[in-house]
């Protein structure tokens, strides 16, 4: 429903089915249906090595993935496993063992690689292999930014069409006591890729190898057409920067949504 309505509201707008559990929680009833009939699912959601996981065993994680790979063939998607990521180790000796059985490791998708430096190290070994690393803007970090990670896994060499950022925005975020018992709930910001996206300019990195972390390489990787690039035919989605790289205009699908950093379209309980 969320995101039909920022649809309307005149966003492109994509989602996977599940969340954290396995078995999966499905719209028709399997994977590979949702993957067929519901045009905006592109994948599933997963935990593994988190606290909150269903910690499911390999075998079951490969049968998973091959509900994914036929469901996204029979759709014309490339259908992927999005895997939400906790401090405890395992996921990635996982990941390896189901390549290393010939499983494709394009759809196999780690998320918050950099909340841990031992799943970092792993994270930088399953990139070398061709994997795809997503490092995240907002949350939990074992680095003093998020965009220390992202050169970590530059200097490491794992290729940087394979690198993304991502904000977690808008998603809970539980607070823990020194005693690691729950005594609340956040919510995820949404500024912080723009944030990291400065940070990683300002140090000097060429602007044609940090913009690929929030454009190219995320459409890429998820194979939307037409997104991520400015080109003729590609959708005109735009945002415009100052010579300081503050955010003055916005366009999507080539309506405007800001424009000298005034906001023009709001969402529906917005005012």
């Amino acid at each position: 429903a969320k995101v039909q309505a920022l649809t309307d509201e005149g966003v492109s707008a994509w989602m996977y089915t599940s969340n954290y559990s396995y078995p999966p929680t499905t719209l028709t009833g399997s994977v590979k249906n949702d993957l067929l009939m519901v045009h905006e699912v592109l994948g599933v959601k997963i935990a593994l090595g988190d606290h909150r996981s269903s910690f499911p065993t390999t075998q079951q994680v490969l049968d998973l993935l091959t509900q994914i790979r036929v469901g996204g063939m029979i759709a014309g998607k490339i259908g992927v496993l999005h895997i939400h990521l906790g401090n405890v180790p395992g996921a990635f000796e996982m990941f390896e063992d189901i390549v290393n059985r010939g499983f494709p490791i394009r759809h196999i998708r780690p998320t918050h690689c950099a909340r841990d430096k031992y799943v970092f190290g792993k994270a930088l070994e399953f990139g070398k292999r061709g994997g795809r690393v997503d490092i995240t803007t907002g949350g939990s970090c074992a680095f003093e930014s998020p965009a220390d990670a992202v050169e970590a896994a530059w200097d490491a060499g794992v290729d940087q069409s394979l690198i993304t950022m991502s904000s977690d925005g808008h998603g809970s975020v539980p607070r823990f006591n020194e005693k690691g018992e729950m005594v609340g709930l956040g919510i995820g910001g949404v500024a912080c890729n723009l944030r990291d996206l400065k940070k990683l300019i300002s140090r000097g990195h060429e602007v044609q190898k940090v913009l690929p972390l929030l454009t190219r390489n995320v459409a890429q990787g998820l194979e939307l057409k037409g997104k991520g690039e400015v080109k003729c035919g590609a959708s005109a989605d735009f945002c415009l920067f100052d010579q300081n790289w503050e955010l003055k205009d916005v366009f999507a699908k080539g309506v405007a949504m800001m424009r000298n950093g005034e906001i023009l379209k709001k969402g529906t309980f917005e005012y």
